[in-house]
């Protein structure tokens, strides 16, 4: 995780002096990999982030005395207390699926040239950074299935196959008043039905795709309407990774 992320999860500038100290400890020891640390790395966090630099040794100098123990001191510099530092692994703390996706994040836009779809992702990426998890997961289906649509419009043979599968997938006297042309057209089709029809067209190379499809439509209706049920963190990113690996950077 890159600090200015971080500092604005821990929403570092509102913290008291001593706990912006406390916090990048915490950042130093989880995110650079460093077990002691001494004041110029906590010196160059303030620097980073353009933060005005407390008086550091006084501010040191309290939290090592501090009691319960907040800060460890020896020769090798400075470490958080277990407790402490367990504390802020918990709250802020990545694991291994949060560090690769937030790297696909930083990656994806470079690949991704519709500029609506741009759009979509630069939405899904700041819903997700923000910890607005449902509106990052109903952000990242719009843009695998907006992709989805551009990509059988794309393709006269893909286009064809879908529109013969129509008419066996949706009721007579609908089907009969759907021709798709354009992207607006699909709007005549439920999101079920058009992954149905791609489905029976035999459009995907694999039936993965289509398993994967319908089981993050699942999901996006479940963040989109009001519902008891919790989405945090790893249904965000299990859905966001989902959607890119196999739907966004796939069907191209």
């Amino acid at each position: 995780m890159e600090l200015a992320e971080f500092a604005r999860i821990a929403g570092i500038p509102k913290l008291s002096q001593p706990d912006q100290i406390i916090h990048f400890g915490g950042y130093l020891h989880a995110h650079r990999d460093m077990p002691w640390f001494h004041q110029a790395g906590i010196r160059s966090c303030y620097d980073s982030l353009s933060l005005e630099e407390p008086n550091l040794s006084l501010l040191f100098k309290r939290l090592v005395e501090r009691k319960p123990r907040v800060l460890l001191q020896n020769r090798d510099g400075y470490q958080l207390e277990h407790s402490i530092r367990a504390k802020l692994d918990a709250k802020y703390g990545q694991h291994e699926t949060t560090i690769a996706l937030s790297k696909l994040l930083k990656e994806l836009p470079g690949q991704v040239s519709d500029d609506a779809e741009r759009l979509f992702l630069s939405e899904a990426i700041t819903c997700y950074h923000s910890r607005a998890f449902r509106a990052a997961i109903v952000m990242m289906w719009n843009l695998a299935y907006d992709h989805l649509l551009n990509w059988i419009l794309k393709d006269a043979g893909r286009l064809a196959a879908f529109q013969s599968k129509i008419e066996g997938r949706v009721r007579a006297r609908k089907a009969a008043n759907i021709k798709i042309a354009q992207r607006e057209d699909f709007e005549d089709l439920k999101e079920s039905e058009t992954l149905d029809i791609c489905g029976t067209a035999g459009l995907f190379r694999s039936d993965n795709t289509k398993k994967i499809l319908e089981i993050q439509l699942t999901k996006r209706n479940m963040a989109a309407h009001p519902s008891i049920v919790i989405i945090a963190a790893p249904e965000a990113e299990e859905a966001i990774s989902s959607l890119i690996n196999n739907v966004v950077l796939v069907l191209k």
